[in-house]
Order: C-alpha cells, then sequence, then structure tokens
C-alpha cells in the first residue's frame, strides 16, 4: 500500500518540476523575443545588413575578425574576476565562473542597468550562498564603474575641444567635478565600512536584512583583492575599446586614434549615467554615438552599424550560450525553492 505521505510528495515533486521547466521555457522565449525584436525586425535592419556586406567587401575583414577573437577573451576576463570574488564562499573552475558569467549576462539583457545580471549569477551558485554572490557581483560591477568614470571622464576632457556647447563649459570645473566623483568612489570601494554605516541609518535599508548581510561580505575583500579586481576591470576596458575602435575602422569611419580613444571613453562614460535595459538602451547608445562620430562627417547608418555590432557581438552571442547553461540547470532549485522535497 503507497503512503499517503509518499504520494502527495511525488505530487508535489513533479509540480515542482513542471514549473521548473515553465520557467526556463518562458526565459528562452523572451530571449527569442528580445532577439527577434531587436535585429530581424528592426526598421533599419535592411541598411545594417547591406552596410555589412559592403563592409566585408571595402574594409579589411581583419578588423572584424579580430572583434570576435577579443568577445571571448572579455568574458573570459570577467570569469577570472568573478572566480576571485566568489572563491571566498565558493570554489569554481574557470569553466564555472564562465558559465555563471554568461548565464547573468541572459537576465541583464530585461532589466535596467543590468540589475538581473544578480540574479542570473546566484543561479549558479549553492542556494545559501545567494547574498554572497550576490555582494560579489556588487563589488565587480563597481571596480568596473570606476574604471569606467576614471577613463571616461579624462576622455570626455580630452575630446571636448570637438564639441562646442562642451568648450564654452569651463574645462576646470569639469576636471574637479570628474576627480571629484573617482575619488570619492575610490574612497567608498576601499572603505567599504563607511557604506555599512550609512545603510544601517537609512530605514527604508535596514528592514531588508538581506542587503545588510550582503554589505558585510563585501567587508570581507581585502584592499589586495579590490585591486586586483580594477586591474581585471582595467584590461576588461582595453579590450572591450579595442573591439568598438576596430568596428568603426571596418565601417569605415576613419577617425584618428587619439580622438577615437578618447570618443569611445567618452561615449561609455554618458551611457553608464542612463539605467536603461540593453534592449532600450541600444537606441540610445546609438544616439550617443551619432553625436560623437557626426563631428567627424561619419555616416550615420555606419555608426549606427558599429554600435550595433558591438552589442550584437558582446551581448546577444554570449547570452546564446549563457541561455544554454541555464535551461540545463533547475532554476528554482538554485534558488532555494522547493528545498523541502528535494
Amino acid at each position: 500500500m503507497i503512503n499517503k505521505s509518499n504520494t502527495s510528495a511525488i505530487k508535489q515533486d513533479r509540480q515542482f518540476m513542471t514549473l521548473d521547466k515553465l520557467l526556463r521555457f518562458v526565459i528562452v522565449i523572451v530571449l527569442a523575443y528580445v532577439i527577434y525584436d531587436q535585429i530581424l525586425i528592426r526598421e533599419d535592419a535592411a541598411e545594417l545588413w547591406h552596410t555589412f556586406i559592403a563592409s566585408l567587401h571595402q574594409s579589411n575583414p581583419i578588423y572584424l575578425v579580430a572583434v570576435l577573437v577579443l568577445m571571448p577573451i572579455n568574458w573570459l576576463l570577467e570569469s577570472k574576476k568573478w572566480q576571485l570574488l566568489s572563491a571566498g564562499f565558493e570554489k569554481q573552475t574557470l569553466f564555472q565562473s564562465l558559465k555563471t558569467v554568461l548565464g547573468g549576462v541572459v537576465f541583464s539583457l530585461f532589466t535596467p542597468a543590468r540589475v538581473g545580471e544578480y540574479g542570473g549569477r546566484v543561479l549558479f551558485v549553492k542556494p545559501e550562498n545567494n547574498w554572497r554572490a550576490v555582494a560579489a557581483t556588487l563589488v565587480g560591477s563597481l571596480s568596473q564603474l570606476i574604471v569606467v568614470m576614471f577613463l571616461g571622464g579624462f576622455g570626455l576632457i580630452l575630446f571636448s575641444q570637438h564639441i562646442a556647447l562642451v568648450a564654452e563649459f569651463p574645462r576646470l570645473s569639469m576636471i574637479f567635478f570628474w576627480l571629484a566623483i573617482v575619488l570619492t568612489g575610490l574612497f567608498f570601494f576601499f572603505n567599504i565600512d563607511i557604506v555599512i554605516n550609512l545603510v544601517k541609518r537609512i530605514t527604508f535599508l535596514s528592514r531588508f536584512k538581506g542587503v545588510i548581510k550582503a554589505v558585510r561580505v563585501v567587508k570581507q575583500y581585502g584592499k589586495k583583492i579590490l585591486l586586483k579586481a580594477i586591474g581585471i576591470s582595467f584590461v576588461r576596458y582595453m579590450v572591450y575599446s579595442l573591439q568598438y575602435l576596430l568596428l568603426l575602422y571596418f565601417f569605415g569611419i576613419n577617425v584618428p586614434v587619439l580622438d577615437a580613444v578618447s570618443g569611445i571613453s567618452s561615449i561609455f562614460f554618458i551611457q553608464t549615467g542612463i539605467p536603461l535595459p540593453p534592449i532600450w538602451d541600444l537606441l540610445a547608445r546609438g544616439e550617443i554615438a551619432i553625436q560623437f562620430w557626426g563631428i567627424f562627417g561619419a555616416n550615420k547608418i555606419s555608426i549606427l552599424a558599429a554600435t550595433f555590432g558591438l552589442w550584437v557581438i558582446n551581448l546577444i552571442l554570449p547570452s546564446l550560450v549563457g541561455i544554454w547553461f541555464i535551461v540545463r540547470i533547475n532554476v528554482l532549485k538554485s534558488i532555494g525553492y522547493g528545498q523541502e522535497y528535494h
């Protein structure tokens, strides 16, 4: 005779597995829609495609090959940074770290300021380490932000000579403002105790124990690890910038190297202040790029092709790999749901 409790457990288990499969199916469908909406039915899709084909015949294809080769290097660097920051609570090989990072890329496509990346990475660690994973992702993001703010602000100051509106603004004031932001960021990054005290005093945040727990985890990182994180972020920034530069040349936007480098860092700097999901942020990125490269007489569709190409290569292609990793895990179990009967 079958025990009723066993029958109930089997039923719950089936419901759990069905719900998990449904959730994974929804994630795949949403990603497919994003790709369809942003790539296949864009109003300028035909123009972008023709521009790409023309560039293949007119430009040196080595530019495009180099961009594609740099893409896995970019994400391997991010995986190495994640491996460094997560080593204190969960040991992962570089390949496991890569799966975690690419899983985060998938979720980042649908959320403002890519905050979904936090949730995506949580799926690839033990449920008891969820908040630690959030903290590690936060540290990694902050290290990248510091690099973007430092180099981006410096690049914007250099590029300001090409922008009449900015050129009229006192450059000395720009320099002081830029230094203030960077130094403030570095101070809080290496003195997390102050942030913890501030969070505790904010009534709204103090109610969320998870927030306090995550911030306390950040406190465990020594200055040596934080410096390594910034170092890896710097190399990633260089790789990403080089990809953009090569795409500009591939699409026939021949900007002097110094102007191109300062312009690229300026664009990254401005984009950082736009809290939109990448699927909507792409339009804003394109408009910003047009304002910068249009100064040099660059063709509008070529500018959009370079911007769009960078987005596809560094986000869409990795997300296709990331979604494969996600469909092979138990999503609900990864976040600790249903553990009572597993």
